[in-house]
């Protein structure tokens, strides 16, 4: 089938340019053609009409090929132009392409016309192909700046030498930096030394082909934001990283929390619970796995975070999951994540809190209730600190730190073939026995204030009450089975039934006729025996007094001695009763 081809014919002959035309017939092409041969004429044209190609003679009496090239390139059209003559020279023609020609013909060899328009044409096609993609592009990058520009987010592109070669105007607006003065410049210059160390360790993870996201705490301008960050490699063509994009969003006031004064080691009475704490410090100021031991409501979640909150990685996250509270078939995704898919009804890809605790802490509460192939997979992760999210083929590489906690005795469990004896000694690096409450009872007044005042910003309460020192004797006389967890349950009650007047502490009634009362001596000790008999003595006392509502008479006949001999033991070991106050 005849292709139609418009062709605009500069020639001073009708035969001639019938000619041409005849030549394109036989080709196979169906010419819609015009012949013009003056300047003018030739303008009207190209002005009025489109054409796929334009030939041109030489030399004509009152217009010129040359002159016709000329006036192409001055309307700027992309009009494939080829010379038909059969006076040119070689040198006049080779000038001529150079002038901007796309090919020159004799006369007497017609032939080759239609080849060199087709060539010339497609050529044609795919230079004006090449200018659509290039303004497609211009437009997809002045969309794209605009996005980026307009986006509250702060979005940044760094080099291979970690320094910002690009970054928006929220980055510049946060920072308080012009952008040009940011160009060139790395993490140190904004974020301040120690806060560019951890950007430095993830942003060369990136480098080496890793995406990370986290979330992480760093000075701006002399206060502490917390930013969730985005963090992919930049590749050019050919596949190589030459740097990294990021996006960076504050995320401040979501994280926000109401504030709580931090106890401090010195502020705890007991030297039982200093020499815990003095433990916790040292524990902070690794990056080592922690084990912490303890009974149910002991406070072990509490030391986790006071371990994560005194180390490095305080400025990142911290995240805990309570083993024992989600079921198996939940767990590892939980902790691993998964990919869409990899359950029944799962359509979108989840981050295990794994991922989540990126550059900070993850405190994996009760780990002895973990399942053995999860205990597996997860000494798998301890050792190579990476993963398989569920459903997943690519590999996560995690810098996260573990702190695991349990009430059970793991090498009982390792024996009895509940634990893996591998993931025990693993976990077993630096072990913290958190001591009952009932064995460090005089902390009871510094650990009520803390949760006092924790439940009162929970509580939104404008004021808290007074606990008198009856109420507070009472405190301290109680076995606490539930230890810290139950204190706080009793003081939450308490506050809810606060009347503004007394505040009523509604102790469990003691059982006269109970006998589950112990006392627990770990041996060797470092105290003397006078000591540890001193502290039984002590407890004794209190418990005699718990039994016995606080009755010193009854307490005296529990212990079988005289109340004399019982009073004398309270104001030797600082014992409140409940009517007065031994000194």
């Amino acid at each position: 089938m005849a292709t139609a081809l418009k062709v605009l014919i500069v020639e001073d002959s009708e035969d001639d340019a019938f000619l041409i035309a005849s030549e394109l017939e036989l080709a196979g092409h169906k010419p819609i053609w015009k012949r013009v041969e003056t300047s003018q004429a030739m303008q009207e044209a190209l002005r009025t009409d489109s054409w796929d190609v334009c030939i041109a003679d030489y030399a004509m009496p009152r217009f010129s090929g040359p002159a016709a090239l000329e006036l192409v390139k001055e309307l700027g059209l992309d009009l494939p132009f080829i010379l038909v003559s059969g006076k040119i020279g070689e040198e006049a023609a080779v000038e001529m392409m150079k002038a901007g020609a796309h090919d020159y013909i004799m006369k007497d060899k017609l032939a080759r016309l239609a080849p060199a328009i087709q060539r010339e044409i497609r050529e044609a096609e795919m230079r004006a192909e090449h200018r659509r993609a290039e303004e497609a592009l211009r437009r997809s990058e002045e969309r794209f700046r605009a996005v980026i520009e307009s986006a509250q987010d702060c979005i940044f592109i760094k080099d291979r030498n970690l320094r910002y070669t690009h970054v928006n105007s929220a980055m510049a607006s946060l920072t308080g930096v012009r952008v040009w003065e940011l160009l060139g410049k790395d993490a140190e210059f904004i974020f301040g030394e120690e806060a560019a160390e951890h950007i430095r360790e993830v942003d060369l993870r990136v480098l080496s082909g890793e995406s990370i996201e986290e979330e992480h705490t760093r000075p701006v301008r002399g206060v502490e934001l917390v930013f969730h960050d985005t963090l992919v490699p930049l590749r050019d063509p050919r596949g190589e990283i030459i740097g990294l994009c990021g996006i960076s969003r504050n995320i401040t006031e979501r994280k926000k929390a109401a504030p709580v004064a931090p106890v401090k080691i010195e502020d705890f009475p007991s030297k039982t619970m200093r020499e815990t704490m003095q433990q916790a410090r040292q524990a902070a100021a690794t990056n080592s796995l922690v084990l912490l031991l303890g009974e149910s409501g002991s406070g072990k979640d509490y030391l986790a975070r006071w371990i994560h909150d005194h180390s490095r990685r305080a400025s990142g996250p911290f995240f805990a999951i309570n083993c024992a509270a989600v079921p198996g078939e939940l767990a590892e995704s939980e902790l691993f994540g998964h990919e869409p898919g990899a359950f029944t009804g799962t359509r979108g890809r989840k981050r295990g809190l794994l991922e989540l605790a990126e550059g900070g802490t993850l405190l994996l509460n009760e780990i002895g209730e973990l399942s053995l192939p999860l205990q597996s997979k997860l000494l798998t992760f301890l050792d190579t600190k990476s993963f398989l999210r569920v459903g997943g083929e690519k590999s996560i590489h995690v810098n996260a730190r573990l702190i695991a906690a349990t009430n059970r005795n793991l090498q009982e469990e390792v024996s009895e073939k509940r634990f893996l004896e591998a993931l025990f000694y693993r976990l077993n690096v630096f072990t913290i026995h958190i001591p009952p409450l009932r064995d460090r009872t005089e902390d009871i007044p510094v650990i009520v204030e803390e949760i006092m005042s924790s439940l009162a910003a929970d509580m939104q309460l404008p004021e808290l009450p007074v606990i008198d020192p009856q109420g507070m004797s009472r405190l301290t006389q109680y076995y606490w089975p539930g230890n810290v967890r139950e204190l706080r349950n009793v003081l939450e009650r308490a506050l809810m039934l606060w009347d503004k007047s007394g505040f009523d502490i509604g102790l469990p009634r003691p059982n006269p006729g109970s006998e589950d009362w112990s006392y627990v001596v770990r041996f060797p000790t470092k105290r003397r025996l006078n000591e540890v008999t001193d502290d039984v003595a002590k407890l004794l006392c209190e418990e005699a007094l718990r039994r016995t509502d606080g009755s010193k008479t009854g307490a005296a006949r529990l212990l079988g001695v005289s109340r004399y001999t019982f009073y004398r033991h309270m104001k030797a070991y600082g014992i409140a009763g409940e009517d007065e106050t031994v000194a």
